[in-house]
């Protein structure tokens, strides 16, 4: 059984003491009525059926069910997570987790910013307290901690040349695209 390390890049510090205190519900409710299905973004939230349903059957399964199994966004190297912290600006902490390399490819899909990265979007029971590593506090940016945190998970800093290949391998393999249009053959 292969394990890895995984990044998760922007959490507030709410959401990390919900992953601490075992907290499945990572990201606060909204009511359905301000629920919006952008026809993207939407890779393993709603079922298949309701892809192209009315916004108001999306809105429903929003405030039924997708609170009792909250996803939560991953990439592999943790330059893409250190990029999306300094890309919003409220976002404080780096989360670090060792999960199955089996459990991963089963939520794969391709992140689609300035090239296209593989990227995975895991139902929060699969991170387990016992699954994270650490917590890196990101801002204020402490260069010191940053140039440790680097140094620490060296291998898994940058993102290898090949990786963009493989995600438009995936994408035209699975179709899978959670961050751009669904429109890959």
């Amino acid at each position: 059984m292969i394990h890895m390390i995984v990044f998760n890049g922007g959490l507030t510090i709410e959401q990390v003491k919900k992953f601490e205190n075992e907290d499945f519900v990572i990201y606060d409710k909204i009511p359905y009525t301000k629920a919006c299905a952008s026809r993207k973004n939407t890779f393993d939230y709603v079922p298949k059926e309701l892809y192209s349903a009315p916004i108001e059957e999306f809105k429903k399964y929003i405030a039924e069910d997708v609170y009792k199994q909250q996803y939560v966004f991953l990439a592999r190297y943790l330059k893409t997570a250190m990029e999306f912290c300094n890309n919003t600006k409220k976002k404080n902490y780096i989360m670090v987790c060792d999960i199955d390399d089996f459990i991963l490819n089963q939520y794969v899909g391709i992140g689609n910013y300035d090239d296209y990265r593989i990227e995975y979007r895991l139902p929060r029971r699969f991170i387990e307290s016992d699954k994270i590593i650490e917590f890196l506090y990101y801002e204020p940016y402490d260069e010191t901690q940053i140039a440790e945190f680097k140094k620490k998970y060296r291998d898994y800093m940058v993102i290898p040349a090949k990786e963009e290949e493989e995600a438009m391998q995936l994408i035209r393999r699975k179709n899978l695209v959670f961050n751009g249009e669904r429109n890959w053959k």
